[in-house]
């Protein structure tokens, strides 16, 4: 008979395709991993993955459980979110995931506050572009800018977030300012990589400028923003993504636009200290002028 920690192994390392991203993601250490692997392949007596050079592949018999897999991991998390929604204590840890410049410039100043008020309270910041799945526990709280959340989540919509384009001051003088969309393929500009171009503004930028213009790429704001500081080129960059060093130059398209969000699973709404953070966050998100229309007026 195996136990769930094998099935987590098991379900680890099929998304993650190697041992190494299982290992990650599980908090554990490699051998760890490799272990419970072999453990629960003799288990049943099959074999779950092919061994490749370049990572570990699903083998039929992998392939036919992944599902029962999945459907017993999402029974189990039920149990524990259920369990867990019942916790009204101000006291433990709470694991929030939103991308590094907000982490930055926004949460880790408020900490020493937050701390004051409930000091039973531990933070854990994830800072990341990806969105972590909250119905796996991989966080308790999202600070997300999207124009859509998943439905399945419950929140906040603390503002509306535009889009503009940037530069430095050195390359303004240098190149001259860009008033217009139709203005930027006389320009060096900063692009996403091929993972970032799920963001609708990296897509359009793609199709609307000879991709010679692109004078570098990146996969996250803050290193875009670090780029355009240095006068690589112009960037886009939502408006949450504060930086001084850097010039306002036009508004991009209404269509560009995000929310930002604060959400939970259902599950974890009324848990004291889930509670506690969101309504402190929401507090704080709301009257800080960085994120409201009104401090988003075009530098002179």
């Amino acid at each position: 008979m195996f136990d769930w920690n094998d099935l987590q192994v098991f379900l680890a390392i099929a998304r993650g395709g190697s041992l190494a991203a299982a290992s990650r993601h599980l908090a554990v250490n490699h051998s760890t991993v490799f272990r419970r692997l072999n453990t629960f392949e003799e288990t049943l007596g099959v074999r779950l993955f092919e061994r490749l050079p370049n990572g570990y592949t699903l083998t039929a018999e992998g392939a036919s459980i992944r599902s029962e897999a999945e459907s017993v991991e999402a029974s189990v998390l039920a149990i524990e979110r259920r369990v867990a929604g019942r916790d009204l204590a101000m006291v433990g840890d709470v694991r929030l995931t939103t991308p590094a410049n907000l982490a930055h410039e926004f949460l880790a100043p408020w900490l020493p506050e937050l701390y004051r008020l409930y000091p039973g309270i531990r933070i854990e910041i994830a800072a990341s572009d990806d969105d972590f799945d909250l119905a796996r526990r991989e966080a308790d709280i999202a600070l997300r800018a999207t124009p859509s959340p998943p439905d399945w989540l419950v929140g906040r919509e603390l503002t509306r977030i535009r889009w503009w384009a940037y530069a430095s001051a050195g390359y303004v003088a240098a190149r001259g300012r860009p008033a217009a969309a139709d203005q930027l393929a006389q320009h060096d500009l900063i692009g996403a990589d091929e993972a970032f171009q799920r963001l609708p503004a990296f897509a359009w930028l793609r199709e609307l400028v000879p991709d010679a213009c692109i004078r570098a790429r990146a996969g996250d704001l803050v290193t875009m923003a670090a780029l355009a500081e240095a006068g690589i080129g112009v960037c886009l960059l939502p408006g949450d993504q504060f930086s001084p060093k850097l010039l306002r130059l036009f508004e991009l398209d209404s269509r560009f636009d995000s929310g930002l969000w604060l959400l939970t699973h259902p599950d974890l709404r009324h848990v004291g200290r889930i509670k506690a953070v969101m309504d402190f966050l929401t507090e704080r998100l709301r009257s800080d002028s960085r994120l409201m229309p009104a401090g988003l007026a075009t530098q002179l």
